[in-house]
C-alpha cells in the first residue's frame, strides 16, 4: 500500500499509508466527496450529540462498518476490537486487528 502523508506530503507506504487512509475515512462524512459518494463514515454525522456510553457504541459499530466497506479501500485490515472513548469535542478511535497476518492497530481523532 502506498499513499501521501497529509501532514508532511512525503509518501508513505505500508503500515503507515494504512494508518493516514484510516484517519483519512474515519474523518470523512459519507457522500461528502464528489465522485466518490460511498467514501466515509456515517459516525461523522454522529458528532454533536451527548457523549455517552450509548453513542460510544454507536461510533464504534459505524468505524467497523467503514473499515468493512469496500470503497474506502481498507478490507486487507481485519478489524477484532473497536474502542471509541469520549475525547475534548468528539471521540479517539482505537481499532485492533490484523494486517498481512501481522497483529495492527490504527487509530485517529473523530
Amino acid at each position: 500500500m502506498i499513499g501521501i502523508d497529509p501532514k508532511t506530503g512525503k509518501t508513505v507506504t505500508g503500515a503507515s499509508a494504512l494508518n493516514c487512509r484510516f484517519a483519512k475515512v474515519l474523518t470523512t462524512e459519507v457522500s461528502s466527496r464528489v465522485k466518490r459518494r460511498g467514501v466515509g463514515n456515517r459516525a461523522v454525522s454522529r458528532l454533536g450529540k451527548q457523549q455517552t456510553p450509548t453513542e460510544s457504541m454507536i461510533v464504534q459499530n459505524l468505524t467497523l462498518e467503514a473499515l468493512s466497506n469496500p470503497l474506502n479501500g481498507l478490507t486487507d485490515y481485519q478489524g477484532i476490537q473497536c474502542q471509541a472513548i469520549p475525547h475534548l469535542n468528539g471521540f479517539r478511535v482505537k481499532v485492533s486487528g490484523t494486517w498481512r497476518g501481522e497483529p495492527l492497530q490504527l487509530s485517529g481523532a473523530l
